[in-house]
């Protein structure tokens, strides 16, 4: 009697197990990865927010008008098509004449910065 060549039904059940295993954890490592990236991609934003509104102030003209005083501001920026609330500390120190500035920014109505900037303002 001659064999007739090919898979039996449980060689073909084993192997779609296999690959439903293997397609079940590509799957899972591809979802991390996008997620990572939108993280990163996040927070590289926020970082670029942050300077930008540190350099904003360490240009301005240093006057008794445009010192800052101590308090906390707001803005929303539009960036990347996304709203972002970018908030201003000024914070008095032990010399008259420098301010502690932190720069927190935040994906628009959500609580943790995704990035956090301290700095210094001399007032020459």
């Amino acid at each position: 009697m001659k064999r007739d060549l090919g898979f039996t039904l449980i060689e073909v059940m084993v192997a779609l197990i296999v690959f439903s295993v293997v397609s079940v954890a590509l799957v899972k490592n591809t979802t991390t990865s996008l997620r990572q990236s939108g993280m990163i991609e996040d927070r590289t934003i926020a970082w670029w927010l942050a300077e930008n509104e540190m350099t904003s102030l360490r240009m301005l003209p240093r006057t008794d008008d445009s010192y800052p005083n101590s308090g906390t501001s707001r803005e929303v920026v539009e960036m990347d098509d996304t709203s972002w609330d970018v908030e201003t500390t000024v914070e008095a120190t032990e010399n008259d004449y420098v301010r502690r500035i932190v720069i927190s920014v935040y994906r628009e109505n959500q609580e943790d910065a995704k990035a956090r900037l301290v700095g210094f303002l001399g007032r020459y």
